[in-house]
């Protein structure tokens, strides 16, 4: 477009209110409240149409237009937004030129106080361009804005050439992050480094990132998930007129964050980790893609019987022996490819120790494998208690085996609810599966006989005996006594029966004996 053109319209565009203010929104990530909006200049011209900032905004430059323009601009919309509820900022873009006039802060200020809004809710984008020239003045017009109560803001960090020793002297509250690196979250992994070092330096250094360019809520939640506390982008509008952009504010709410912002910087998770690894009372430790150890505390040497200073840095296949070394290798391998594992014993055995070994895959938040975190826990004494108890019912069972007396109980009306413990006990059974594994093992036959006897006997409230047959687990038949006497209440009602089951096949056995000894007697008779 011809720029001598574009002069001629753009000396009386401002004062016929062709240029007006386009507010595009910033937003907290976490709430997606309003924390602000960057106001940008849009020309609507009726003889050339719309015409881009990009190319209007360096002819204002050029013909000494563009205070009056940016002026316009503030004073436009701060009056806009004067009454809306919330105390969300604007956020205004000059040129590196205008920093070198001192009076440009007075004729912001005045702007601002002109348009009714509060000079603390103004924020002033600086480009890096604006410091890579040692300017006096400029750094001087800098602070001045920061002192009349204005926020500063370093625009499109990244891609300028700011020396990071002038970065931590100046006053900025914000850091934004360029668009191009936002755009590139999802498929480069040196533009997911850039991203998490400036948001590590913003947060080192106790100010506010912003990120530019958001078009999607996976690049969104990426943010979120780094520590990126503040976004901007076409995911929650284009720059639009005020009637919009109102809408949006009322839609969303505003939120202030004027606060000191919470520190999520590697430098913080460093300490925090390195923390963590030192006092745990488990073992931590981690892989990278290469299956070699980065990290790994104290604790989890002493369960694996390693040297932590020397393995950090080497191969996982350099650490362990011959026997278990394949086994192990695979199951990294197969971690490494995403497969959720059961967590694995590893005994130690000059040591006489159990460690319970949880593994799982580490991910960048794009998705980009970045090793095997390892958890170990000492499960020695566990191990222990499980053998004991082990022993413990092998012990009991074949102490049943021995002396089969198993007790029993029943309600008022005679429904058994409780059985002891038998030969085939287990600590898992319950009171009716070991009664119904009674029932199973005896004869047909009998019972019947014995539920119709212990129906028909209930209602005497009298002590109760019966014997029938059992078919015993080595295959042998046994003979058993029965009984249960009935508790009462005070009105003399049974409330509970309890019995017990007696082995007695010898006792059986020896009757039968006397009983045929007794018929042999009477025929010799």
């Amino acid at each position: 477009m011809d720029e001598q053109l574009l002069l001629e319209h753009l000396h009386n565009a401002v004062a016929a209110g062709e240029v007006w203010p386009a507010l595009q929104p910033q937003v907290d990530l976490r709430t997606r409240r309003i924390m602000g909006f960057e106001v940008l200049a849009r020309w609507n011209s009726p003889a050339l149409g719309p015409v881009p900032p990009a190319c209007f905004i360096p002819v204002a430059e050029q013909a000494g237009l563009l205070d009056g323009l940016i002026l316009h601009l503030i004073r436009q919309a701060c009056a806009q937004v004067s009454a809306w509820p919330g105390d969300f900022q604007l956020a205004f873009n000059l040129a590196p030129t205008q920093f070198l006039d001192l009076d440009i802060v007075g004729h912001v200020s005045a702007a601002a106080h002109a348009g009714g809004l509060a000079l603390e809710r103004l924020c002033i984008e600086i480009t890096e361009s604006s410091l890579f020239h040692s300017n006096t003045t400029a750094q001087r017009a800098i602070a001045l804005f920061k002192q009349a109560g204005m926020r500063l803001a370093l625009d499109d960090f990244g891609t300028g050439h700011s020396s990071l020793t002038r970065l931590q002297a100046l006053p900025f509250d914000e850091i934004k992050i360029d668009a191009s690196f936002v755009r590139a979250l999802e498929t480069d992994p040196n533009s997911l480094k850039i991203v998490t070092a400036v948001l590590g330096l913003g947060q080192s250094l106790g100010v506010h990132v912003v990120a530019e360019g958001i078009e999607n809520e996976r690049q969104a939640a990426i943010l979120a998930r780094m520590g990126c506390e503040l976004g901007q982008g076409y995911l929650w509008g284009a720059p639009q007129a005020a009637p919009q952009a109102q809408q949006v504010l009322a839609r969303q709410g505003s939120f202030s964050r004027r606060d000191r912002p919470l520190d999520t910087s590697p430098f913080q998770r460093f300490h925090q980790l390195e923390s963590l690894y030192q006092a745990a009372p488990v073992g931590l430790g981690f892989l990278d893609a290469q299956l070699r150890v980065v990290s790994a505390n104290a604790r989890i040497g002493e369960m694996l019987g390693l040297d932590v200073a020397q393995a950090t840095g080497r191969a996982v296949e350099q650490l362990l022996d011959g026997r278990r070394l394949a086994d192990f290798i695979q199951v990294l391998q197969r971690v490494l490819k995403g497969e959720p594992l059961a967590p694995i014993e590893y005994r130690r055995r000059d040591a006489g120790t159990t460690s319970l070994i949880a593994l799982q895959q580490v991910r960048s938040v794009s998705g980009q494998i970045l090793g095997v975190s390892v958890f170990a826990i000492d499960i020695s004494g566990r191990v222990a208690a499980e053998r004991t108890l082990q022993d413990t019912i092998e012990h009991y069972r074949q102490v049943i085996a021995l002396a089969p007396n198993v007790a029993w109980a029943a309600g008022p009306d005679g429904s058994i609810d409780y059985m002891g413990q038998t030969w085939e006990w287990s600590p898992m059974s319950t009171s009716a599966e070991r009664h119904a594994r009674w029932r199973e093992r005896m004869d047909p036959a009998d019972q019947l006989r014995v539920r119709a006897e212990w129906l028909a006997h209930l209602p005497s409230k009298q002590p109760f005996e019966t014997v029938f047959g059992i078919l015993w687990p080595d295959g042998t038949h046994k003979w058993v006594r029965s009984r249960a006497r009935p508790q009462f209440d005070a009105q003399g009602e049974v409330t509970r029966w309890y019995g017990l089951i007696t082995d007695i096949t010898v006792e059986h056995e020896l009757r039968q004996r006397v009983q045929a000894l007794e018929a042999q007697l009477r025929q010799r008779g």
